[in-house]
C-alpha cells in the first residue's frame, strides 16, 4: 500500500472502531452512519493531495485524447483540460518508432509537455459536483481535518472545503528501460497549505470528532 491507501485504511479503522463504518462504501474511500443514514467521505493524506490523475495519448489527425473515457475523464473535460495542451506539441513518443527513441527524446517530451500550477475556472464547483455524483459530500484531509463539499447533507455544522486547485500536465517515466516506457498525464492538485484548518477531525488530532 502507498501512503494514501494506508491513510484511507486508518480512517476506516477509526470509524469501524466507533461502530460508524457502513458495510458498503460504493467505491468511496470511507463513510459513516449518522442517525441511521449512510454518508460517504473522501480521504486525502497530506503527501498526496491530488484529485484524480488521468492518462492521455496522442495520434496523427486525432491529437490528444484520454486513454479511456470514464467519470474522471468527464470531470477533466468539464475543466477544459485537453484544450490547455500546446496544440503544436507532437510527442516523439508517438511520432517515432519506439525502438528508435533516445533518452534525449524522452527528456524533450517531458520538458515540452510539463506545465505546473495552471489555474482553473470554477474548479471548486466542478469538484463538488464530481463527488456529489458519487453521493460523497464530505472530505477528511490529514493535518487539516474534516469538511463538507457540495452540501453539509448530514447537518454536522462543519466548515466547507475550499481548496486552491491547480492543474499539472506531466510526462511520467515508468521505467528507465526501455526508453519508451513513459506516459502523459493530467493531475488536479490541491495546495493544502492554503486551506484553513477545520476544527473537526476524524483522527481527533487537530480538532474534535465531527459526528455526534
Amino acid at each position: 500500500m502507498n501512503k494514501g491507501q494506508l491513510y484511507e485504511k486508518s480512517i476506516r479503522e477509526i470509524l469501524e472502531n466507533k461502530n460508524l463504518l457502513p458495510k458498503q462504501l460504493n467505491n468511496n474511500d470511507a463513510g459513516f452512519i449518522h442517525e441511521n443514514v449512510t454518508y460517504y467521505v473522501e480521504v486525502k493524506n497530506k503527501t498526496a493531495p491530488d484529485f484524480g490523475q488521468k492518462g492521455l495519448e496522442w495520434s496523427f489527425g486525432g491529437g490528444w485524447k484520454w486513454r479511456e473515457d470514464d467519470e474522471v475523464s468527464t470531470f477533466f473535460d468539464n475543466l477544459g483540460v485537453v484544450g490547455l495542451i500546446d496544440k503544436t506539441f507532437e510527442p516523439r513518443r508517438y511520432t517515432k518508432p519506439k525502438e528508435t527513441l533516445s533518452i534525449l527524446d524522452r527528456k524533450d517530451d517531458r520538458q515540452e509537455f510539463e506545465q505546473r500550477d495552471i489555474p482553473l475556472l470554477d474548479s471548486e464547483v466542478i469538484l463538488y459536483e464530481f463527488y456529489a455524483r458519487k453521493q460523497c459530500y464530505y472530505i477528511q484531509v490529514e493535518g487539516k481535518g474534516f469538511y463538507y463539499m457540495k452540501q453539509d447533507i448530514a447537518n454536522l455544522k462543519v466548515p466547507r472545503f475550499r481548496p486552491q486547485l491547480t492543474l499539472r500536465l506531466r510526462a511520467k517515466t515508468h521505467h528507465s528501460y526501455p526508453v519508451h516506457s513513459y506516459s502523459f498525464f493530467a493531475v488536479l492538485q490541491a495546495n493544502t497549505r492554503g486551506i484553513a484548518a477545520s476544527g473537526y477531525d476524524l483522527e481527533e488530532k487537530v480538532g474534535s470528532f465531527p459526528i455526534v
